[in-house]
């Protein structure tokens, strides 16, 4: 019974995803949290900046959404595409 619940436990974790960054760098999902996570941390930004971003931008892209949260705070937000 424990041996059983310990192979679970495992195959639980060998399941999981890997990396903690995007599955697209190119696109940003708020399907999942951990790409939320990554995103706000990457843009420095809240998840209710992320989501009004990228629906004021009307994409997901990536770029756009940079720019556009760029256009709103230069100071705050890291470029690391370069």
């Amino acid at each position: 019974m424990r041996r059983r619940a310990r192979e679970t436990t495992l195959e639980s974790m060998q399941n999981a995803p890997k990396t903690r960054g995007p599955h697209d760098p190119k696109k940003i999902d708020l399907n999942h949290d951990w790409e939320l996570d990554y995103w706000t941390r990457e843009l420095g930004v809240t998840e209710l900046e992320l989501r009004e971003a990228i629906r004021s931008v009307g994409s997901n892209e990536t770029e756009r959404v940079r720019k556009h949260l760029m256009g709103a705070r230069p100071q705050q937000i890291i470029d690391r595409s370069a």
